[in-house]
């Protein structure tokens, strides 16, 4: 199953404090949840606890549905749980446009700003015929397949978040299967740092 990482944090509210859980699942939007399917991870220590959630890119084909979590506490001498929270998971179109047709493909990397976790898309170009990845021509006809469509070469991709959260992304720009295989080459253009962003 194709996963994103979703990062969260715990703040103990005071000394004492051995072990915290968080408990998650997803479920459709609006609907309840069944948490006799959830994933449970254990927060690092740090000076603030912290998590990443794998969570699924589509729920019943949707790319957008509710996801549930409650954290277990584990004090020296009690156990407690925090209420449940139910986040809204939405997904976002971005666009990366080779007016030139200088690439082959183009992935999208990605996190949210306040609680950054590497994530990673294979942007799809419009007007190519490929199903899947399987289907797509062997590497070394990337560059004449690419390059007999129609310019501009527009890639797009999905990211995914909480909604109402901001996402930073840029891009990894791939040049494969040129006639001369020096000519391939490949980087990552993140706006001099600053990355570009989205709001969910």
């Amino acid at each position: 199953m194709s996963v994103f990482g979703l990062r969260k944090n715990w703040v103990d509210p005071g000394p004492g404090i051995a072990l915290v859980q968080a408990h998650y699942v997803c479920s459709p939007s609006g609907a309840p949840p069944d948490w006799s399917s959830a994933e449970q991870v254990v927060l690092a220590p740090s000076p603030v606890r912290t998590a990443v959630l794998e969570l699924p890119r589509t729920v019943d084909g949707s790319t957008e549905f509710s996801l549930h979590h409650f954290f277990f506490v584990v004090g020296a001498n009690d156990r407690t749980t925090s209420p449940v929270f139910t986040e809204d998971i939405m997904a976002r179109e971005i666009v990366f446009d080779d007016a030139a047709g200088a690439y082959t493909s183009v992935g999208f990397v990605w996190s949210a700003v306040d609680a950054p976790v590497p994530n990673y898309t294979s942007g799809a170009m419009d007007g190519l015929p490929f199903v899947s990845p399987g289907t797509a021509p062997p590497e070394g006809d990337v560059y004449e397949f690419v390059r007999a469509q129609p310019l501009p070469h527009v890639f797009r991709g999905l990211v995914w978040g909480v909604r109402g959260t901001t996402i930073r992304y840029g891009y990894h720009l791939l040049r494969q299967g040129m006639p001369d295989p020096a000519a391939d080459d490949e980087r990552w253009d993140d706006n001099d740092g600053h990355g570009w962003t989205i709001s969910l």
